[in-house]
């Protein structure tokens, strides 16, 4: 009991130092600076590697390699964290919910290496996301993009078929993964605010997330692109 709030107060003090003190200004740092997008990538894959080291967790890539080229990375969603567990060697963005670029911590470092923000109920903002996210590919990026919208603790949710559409009309690939945590109880679903959810994470012992990363899909057919990304991720995904 002891070593596990001893656990926690020292998980939350490298939690606040490393982003507040560190890798949070040091993006925004950068990015007011117009430092290049490569340099704002690799201070957040050092602040990553140091946070999960500090919060107890192991990635595990169970197949697969980072994706040396720009693409669409694309797979199923468990939490906020799973930006943590996303690899390629290209400097790496993300799609996120237009409310996420009003959070603390988060939505302030999200902005700093430029993520995409949609309104998943208005259809032009939709489409710019879309178009957005094409142009970063574009220009050397990788977006990561969850395809469910939102998070589920297990199996897969159906999939909003807009970039698969965008990817089609572009000519863009998409390089599937999957996320799987050891412990399912660690998603961050239903009605758990988000705070809460942080704290219960930094109590929690050691965990691990087993990655899969697939080949790249691209075609001309959306439809045939979305099932052939979904029959992949459905093989590896735990039910």
């Amino acid at each position: 009991m002891v070593f596990g709030w001893i656990r926690f107060f020292y998980r939350l003090l490298c939690f606040i130092v490393s982003a507040f003190l560190m890798m949070i200004p040091l993006l925004i740092l950068a990015k007011l600076l117009r430092m290049p997008m490569s340099l704002r990538h690799g201070i957040f894959k050092i602040w990553r590697a140091f946070f999960l080291w500090a919060m107890g967790i192991e990635v595990r890539v169970q197949e697969g390699a980072a994706p040396r080229e720009a693409a669409i990375l694309m797979g199923n969603h468990r939490s906020y964290a799973d930006i943590l567990f996303v690899f390629s060697a290209t400097p790496t963005i993300f799609l996120g919910k237009a409310e996420v670029k009003s959070w603390p911590i988060i939505g302030w470092a999200a902005q700093a290496i430029d993520a995409v923000f949609v309104n998943r109920s208005d259809k032009d903002s939709r489409r710019a996301a879309r178009k957005a996210l094409g142009e970063r590919i574009q220009q050397g990026m990788s977006p990561v993009v969850f395809p469910e919208g939102t998070t589920a603790a297990q199996g897969l949710l159906p999939f909003n078929p807009g970039m698969f559409y965008t990817a089609a009309e572009m000519d863009l690939p998409i390089v599937p993964f999957v996320l799987n945590y050891s412990d399912p109880a660690l998603a961050w679903v239903g009605e758990e605010q988000f705070v809460p959810h942080v704290l219960r994470m930094m109590r929690r012992p050691a965990w691990h997330v087993d990655v899969h990363i697939g080949p790249a899909f691209r075609g001309e057919d959306a439809e045939v692109l979305l099932a052939d990304v979904r029959s992949w991720m459905e093989e590896r995904v735990n039910p």
